[in-house]
């Protein structure tokens, strides 16, 4: 291969143009590195989720290897085990406590949020009833919860830092956790909300509309604070893979719907992660306004089938999936993001990535193999 075209654009000006569905000099290209950054410098999981120092340089070694890597999909702050386990999402098993010392960190997902707790969410809003299920779920008191959010956003303002002088964009600043569906799923467990959506179904319109207006002022508050327009909203339990079309248009679109349009009337970007198949839900994107959200997808949902259907509407995150860097050959994986880059013409919108999370025991030859590709097939210039 003969040399590599320099870029033209900054890591901020390529995300921003893809997002806007512009052309670009190359791909955007944005993994979720994640623990993948520790076995790659060679530390224990246990060394990456508890040391905060070492796991910066564990990402730094990574950008290092692969400069290609602009744009940083992070989302250690959130999990890093001494403030994940007072404040994070669920009850956390780490490595080195309840795990051996190089194994994954694991959420617990259980039945933390009683069906009674609906009235506390009606009456006190979703934020003050979020306090008491990590109260509940992590065994802390307020106090040790608003000391944990406070030195979470600490870090979180770190790994923006640390980002930005690598000359990476950020693919997003905050992580504002879920759409409402998914929100009230993780907290009530999996079979317990969907006996709900059966049973309550009129009681829960109107409170999964508390939680989406409770979200879209945390994504506007997140964007002040971290300086970038692009927020991370995870959506999973909603999708066609679980229920219903008519489920779907009841409990998940309607909401998905208004929080991107108030979102795009401030100018903030929803990275909308959808893990899980979504094949069946693809043409209601095309529903959300046009060039105001990034639809992320995990290697599930058909991408070429979201690329038919959704091109010129929306930008498209992903997906080169975790099994192409875990059991397959580095030039099955070199075949497959060759697909993924060539489908996409310049300025349809593609941010190149791994499907959801890079795995954390992936081949390194066959991560060697992602960002070679970059250069191989999606340079424009």
């Amino acid at each position: 291969m003969g040399e590599v075209t320099k870029d033209t654009m900054t890591a901020e000006a390529r995300l921003v143009a893809a997002v806007n569905l512009q052309p670009v000099d190359r791909v955007v290209c944005a993994p979720i590195i994640e623990q993948y950054a520790g076995q790659f410098a060679g530390i224990t999981n246990k060394e990456y989720m508890w040391d905060w120092e070492k796991a910066m340089a564990a990402t730094e070694k990574v950008w290092q290897a692969f400069p290609v890597w602009d744009s940083n999909a992070y989302m250690l702050h959130g999990r890093y085990a001494p403030v994940g386990q007072k404040c994070g999402p669920g009850r956390l098993k780490m490595p080195g406590r309840e795990l051996g010392d190089n194994a994954q960190y694991q959420i617990v997902e259980f039945e933390a949020m009683l069906r009674e707790d609906y009235a506390l969410v009606k009456e006190k809003g979703f934020m003050e009833y979020r306090l008491t299920f990590l109260e509940r779920v992590h065994q802390v008191s307020r106090e040790e919860i608003a000391a944990a959010q406070k030195e979470m956003a600490r870090l979180r303002q770190d790994e923006i830092d640390h980002t930005l002088r690598r000359g990476q964009s950020l693919t997003w600043g905050a992580i504002m956790g879920v759409i409402p569906f998914d929100g009230f799923s993780m907290m009530r467990s999996m079979d317990k909300f969907y006996k709900d959506m059966f049973q309550i179904g009129d009681q829960l319109e109107e409170l999964l509309w508390i939680v989406n207006d409770a979200v879209i002022a945390g994504c506007e508050a997140a964007a002040r604070l971290t300086g970038s327009n692009r927020v991370f909203v995870g959506a999973v339990r909603g999708a066609g893979q679980f229920i219903s079309a008519r489920h779907f248009d009841r409990f998940v679109g309607p909401y998905m719907k208004v929080m991107v349009e108030k979102l795009g009337e401030k100018n903030i970007v929803p990275i909308l992660h959808c893990d899980a198949d979504w094949t069946k839900n693809l043409e209601f994107f095309l529903q959300l306004p046009k060039a105001k959200f990034v639809l992320e997808l995990d290697g599930a949902t058909d991408i070429f089938k979201a690329y038919e259907i959704l091109k010129g509407h929306c930008a498209i995150k992903g997906d080169v999936p975790a099994a192409l860097f875990t059991v397959a050959s580095p030039g099955e994986l070199d075949d497959y993001a060759k697909k993924l880059i060539s489908t996409f013409k310049n300025g349809e919108g593609l941010i190149y990535s791994s499907g959801c999370n890079l795995p954390m025991n992936a081949r390194h030859e066959n991560v060697k193999a992602f960002f070679d590709a970059v250069d191989k097939y999606g340079r424009y210039n």
